[in-house]
């Protein structure tokens, strides 16, 4: 089976060589997302929750470009860089997927140039 690959314009461009999107069969892997608004050249958006409503927004965008939506999500990862964003990210998580929310996993780590979220999914379109 192969593998097709996709991305958005309203996304940031890859900083390395990987794919945005890979679609194999139903399963859609998106990669990590990242607060940069492409055109800004001076870093992520401020704050946690713009960063937050940024990095969704990037996502859904992909998901869009190979026919999925959020409803079609199976897995969250998320990627904090402060234990004390947990809770907004709550709020926003509850905002985007509401109440069928998918499994997800959270950890903290260490974020390079003022990021202060990271995050990646994996969806089944078709099914």
């Amino acid at each position: 089976m192969l593998s097709e690959t996709f991305s958005a314009p309203g996304a940031p461009a890859p900083a390395a060589r990987y794919s945005p999107v890979v679609r194999r069969g139903p399963l859609l892997a998106v990669s990590g997302q990242v607060p940069f608004v492409p055109g800004r050249l001076d870093g992520p958006v401020p704050g946690f929750r713009e960063q937050a409503r940024a990095v969704f927004t990037h996502l859904q965008e992909l998901l869009g470009t190979a026919g999925a939506a959020v409803s079609d999500v199976l897995m969250v990862r998320m990627y904090l860089a402060r234990e004390e964003d947990f809770a907004a990210m709550n709020e926003l998580f509850d905002e985007v997927f509401g109440d069928v929310a998918p499994a997800r996993t959270t950890v903290w780590v260490h974020l390079p140039g003022g990021l202060l979220i990271e995050a990646d999914v994996l969806a089944v379109v078709g099914a």
